[in-house]
């Protein structure tokens, strides 16, 4: 009954982050977002013993990759446009 609460820092922020990445990428189908996204919210799992300047090298080197994963805005215009026919 006394077990002292985890704390509830940045971590858990950044983790919900990669996960709304992951899903605002699986809207439109990149596979490469949602694997960035989930890589980005799991390398932030404040239980990992890795730690320190490695973890956010990663953080950013998977950001990076998120941004780059998207196709292009007129495929993904010619894409909702298609779905908003059926």
């Amino acid at each position: 009954m006394n077990e002292q609460k985890a704390k509830f820092t940045w971590h858990y922020y950044v983790m919900a982050v990669g996960a709304l990445m992951a899903m605002l990428a699986a809207t439109v189908g990149s596979v490469g977002g949602i694997v960035s996204g989930l890589a980005f919210a799991i390398v932030s799992h404040p239980k990992l013993p890795f730690q320190g300047i490695g973890r956010f090298v990663f953080l950013i080197l998977f950001l990076i990759l998120y941004v780059f994963a998207f196709p292009d805005p007129a495929v993904i215009r010619d894409m909702m446009a298609d779905k908003a026919l059926s």
